[in-house]
């Protein structure tokens, strides 16, 4: 064979167990930040809450969800 490698990949396969760690990590990571905003949005006053354009009905439904239940768009 003249330097014919084939179809193997050169790197680490992605569902490798540090790929699988890394990707808990990132999504734990993740879902705390939710958390976080979740809890500062509920904190807010109804001032703050009307410069973001949101109602305080918004911000008491977003704050109760859990933190597993992320919109795609927000990644």
């Amino acid at each position: 064979m003249s330097g014919f490698t084939g179809f193997l990949p050169l790197s680490r396969p992605r569902n490798s167990a540090g790929a699988m760690i890394a990707r808990a990590f990132h999504v734990i990571g993740r879902m705390v930040r939710v958390a976080m905003s979740r809890r500062y949005l509920a904190e807010m006053d109804d001032h703050m809450l009307h410069d973001l354009g949101i109602s305080r009905a918004q911000a008491c439904f977003e704050a109760s969800r859990p933190i597993w239940h992320i919109d795609a768009k927000s990644e």
